[in-house]
């Protein structure tokens, strides 16, 4: 396996662009929005594509760590440490989620079991350790494997429903009504942006992680384009499959959670009587939230062990750790009618877009290791993401999301307040 390949560098771009959104939050936008939010979305990859290309591109020019990269060119290592807290929350919560894509399989109404969250969470943490623990070239294998079988299982379930279709010509009908021009809106416009921002993974720092990795002749350019390629078929291919879903049955609600843990299991189970391929169905699903994590994971890790110089082996279960914690608490918070994965989700997302325009910080700064090309593209991009944040400030004062500005806030003044005497560490190391 060359791991220094276009081919194998795309799958591990693509295998952490790739998440539950691609299956659940981008087909009900097109169904609601129709062909222009297509057009729309596929305009906003490609100005985002550029933000990605010089995340990968100031690493691999300097062969910096994270951290190191921060520290050494401009004094700011307090960057490194907002991915660290913010990729920490992230995982906290999204790990429940992708755990209920197993447990959902022999747990009624998981989503509000105690029993079952605990257990996808569980789940998805030991698989984490134990790829993480591997060190880095493993934990890329296991992203580039997981994303092939996951293409592989959406592919053959894919095929299994089609052919055990009743009424195979609906699919066609259901894909025009979807895929039909519905006009633009300002609502639509920024619904696309965002899910652009965040299908393509922007501001969690793994690009940067993965930068340092790179060959000398590898674009940067080109491999952020092959990623996003690759992962807006899987949110194509995961659009054909719920019309097929809707073709059987089209009152199945297609909005968040529902369609995968209500509408799907319907069908599958009460209709076409495919147990098998519901598994296959909720295998992919899980390979998706698996090989976003991965890497979020592997960033927290090169952070802290850049940090501390702690190894590999005692930093996995420490950070892991802290996250899983992190986890319980949001569970039992849910339980006790706490919104907890909105609140921390509100935080994270937005400092996402922010942390944007820290990966692509370069541009920002006007290094000469950045091609004039590619910092003059990525200006629109760095543009829209920040129009993007601010507008998600101003709707969390707006939805009275009180408590997700006041911890999106507080992590980033405590870390910058702290700056300063990080540097100190560093220095004195």
């Amino acid at each position: 396996m060359n791991r220094l390949s276009l081919g194998y560098l795309s799958l591990v771009v693509a295998a952490f662009m790739i998440g539950l959104g691609n299956i659940w939050k981008f087909p009900a936008l097109i169904i609601q929005y129709g062909l222009g939010a297509l057009l729309v979305y596929l305009l906003f990859v490609a100005m985002i594509i550029p933000l990605i290309a010089v995340a990968l591109e100031s690493t691999k020019h300097r062969r910096y760590e994270l951290l190191e990269y921060y520290f050494k060119e401009y004094g700011r290592p307090a960057f490194a440490l907002l991915f660290l807290l913010f990729n920490m929350l992230l995982i906290s919560y999204y790990s429940i989620v992708g755990g209920w894509t197993v447990t959902s399989l022999f747990i009624k109404n998981v989503t509000a079991s105690l029993v079952g969250n605990m257990l996808g969470l569980l789940l998805v943490f030991i698989v984490l350790i134990l790829v993480l623990i591997r060190g880095k070239e493993k934990t890329l294998d296991v992203m580039v494997v997981s994303v092939g079988l996951f293409f592989l299982a959406l592919i053959i379930s894919g095929i299994g429903i089609y052919a055990h279709l009743p009424n195979k010509s609906a699919v066609g009908g259901i894909l025009s009504g979807i895929f039909t021009w519905k006009g633009l809106s300002l609502r639509m416009i920024r619904d696309m942006a965002i899910q652009a921002a965040y299908s393509l993974s922007l501001g969690m720092g793994f690009y940067l992680v993965l930068g340092e990795f790179l060959p000398d002749t590898m674009s940067g350019v080109k491999l952020a384009t092959f990623g996003a390629v690759l992962d807006t078929v899987a949110s194509l291919l995961s659009t054909l499959g719920i019309a097929m879903i809707l073709a059987v049955d089209p009152t199945i609600p297609v909005q968040g959670t529902a369609l995968l843990f209500r509408g799907l299991p319907s069908v599958m189970l009460n209709i076409l009587h495919l147990p098998i391929l519901l598994y296959l169905l909720s295998f992919a699903v899980f390979l998706a939230a698996i090989s976003s994590m991965i890497p979020i994971g592997e960033t927290m890790v090169r952070i802290y062990i850049n940090l501390t110089n702690i190894s590999r082996e005692k930093t996995v279960p420490a950070i892991l750790g802290a996250g899983l914690i992190l986890g319980i608490v949001n569970i039992f918070g849910m339980n006790l009618g706490i919104d907890t994965i909105t609140i921390l989700d509100g935080a994270v997302s937005t400092f996402v877009l922010f942390g944007g325009i820290i990966a692509a910080w370069a541009v920002i700064e006007h290094r000469d290791y950045i091609p004039e090309s590619l910092r003059n593209a990525s200006y629109p991009g760095i543009i829209i993401v920040g129009i993007l944040g601010i507008y998600s400030l101003y709707q969390m004062f707006v939805g009275r999301q009180y408590v997700s500005f006041l911890l999106l806030v507080g992590i980033i003044a405590m870390v910058l307040v702290v700056n300063d005497k990080v540097k100190s560490y560093l220095h004195a190391k």
